[in-house]
């Protein structure tokens, strides 16, 4: 079968190429699904260059795929060959940038027959992220108000919609010439990320001018005392990228609680019950498309033979909503 693969443990992102590699077998507990359509996220060009322990090569990289059942192993009882599913992958298995991939059941979400395949690829990495750190870390509620970096981007649009949705007061960061998008997806405000004088506006935007009740940042300022400054006391920071330094944090000024998130850990550390929550995270996510709720925000389609090229596009930081591919020429 077709794949998107690393080539050998010397490779790097440019040596990403398409490749034949045998079929994949499912074991007990696990189903073998054809991929109808894959989304390119950070991670996957990350990988590329970063590899991990494990890796047989070629190693056929991606996270987010979504397909139909054409197998199952032993033990499996409720997924049955023709069941529509998406899943987010695990980083340390064989990846779904391919024409087949085998996944364990606990991760898998059921996609609704309304929505199309690459809709419901696009969702999972960025989707699951944002949903994660909203609802499961920071806690998120009604009439709150998030401050959320990159809001025109893959979590950052997400989170726009899931806070939005929720009843939150939502300031998004976007560069001018993507406010007007950032504002579609359910933000009150849009700032420039660049202004000057961006602390004092949003805290202008908050009440008393104390701060916001959380903040999302996809990309750390290295100082955490340059994000924490736009919180209130007893805020939340939710960091998607390498944590913030807070060595020069001085103690009892802003009591934040500081949340990393990475759905890819989950799979390192072997924590099922995260794990069992993506199948939950996902299921919920899926039926938010079905009945129009959610924008995948799907700003290009390719193909799989395209994954390459796709993923230095992501690197070189050209890509602003989502990237998906079409693996099954028939979709």
């Amino acid at each position: 079968m077709k794949a998107v693969v690393v080539p050998s443990a010397s490779s790097r992102i440019e040596d990403v190429r398409i490749a034949n590699v045998p079929m994949p077998e499912p074991g007990p507990g696990e189903v073998r699904i054809r991929i109808k359509a894959v989304s390119l996220n950070p991670a996957d060009w990350k990988f590329a260059n970063d590899h991990k322990p494990g890796w047989l090569y070629p190693h056929p990289l991606g996270l987010d795929g979504a397909g139909v059942i054409d197998s199952a192993g032993a033990s499996v009882t409720d997924w049955k060959p023709g069941d529509r599913v998406v899943l987010h992958h695990s980083f340390l298995k064989r990846g779904v940038f391919a024409e087949y991939t085998v996944a364990p059941l606990h991760v898998l979400s059921r996609v609704p027959e309304t929505v199309s395949w690459t809709d419901a690829a696009a969702v999972p990495c960025a989707g699951y992220t944002a949903y994660q750190g909203l609802f499961r870390k920071a806690h998120l509620a009604a009439g709150q108000t998030i401050l959320v970096q990159g809001a025109n981007g893959g979590v950052g649009g997400f989170a726009t919609q899931f806070a939005h949705a929720e009843g939150a007061k939502v300031i998004g960061l976007a560069r001018p010439e993507h406010h007007a998008a950032v504002r579609k997806l359910g933000a009150d405000v849009v700032l420039d990320y660049r202004d000057p004088e961006l602390l004092e506006k949003v805290r202008a935007e908050t009440q008393d001018g104390a701060g916001v009740d959380v903040m999302l940042e996809v990309v750390n300022p290295g100082d955490a005392r340059k994000s924490l400054a736009f919180l209130h006391y007893n805020g939340h920071l939710i960091s998607v990228d390498p944590l913030p330094n807070m060595a020069e944090v001085p103690s009892y000024t802003y009591a934040a609680s500081i949340h990393e998130v990475g759905l890819g850990g989950a799979y390192a550390a072997g924590h099922m019950a995260t794990q069992r929550d993506f199948a939950v995270i996902g299921d919920d996510l899926m039926q938010r498309l079905a009945a129009g709720r959610l924008d995948p925000m799907v700003e290009e389609i390719i193909t799989l033979d395209e994954i390459p090229d796709g993923l230095l596009r992501l690197m070189r930081r050209e890509v602003t909503g989502k990237i998906v591919a079409l693996v099954d020429s028939a979709t």
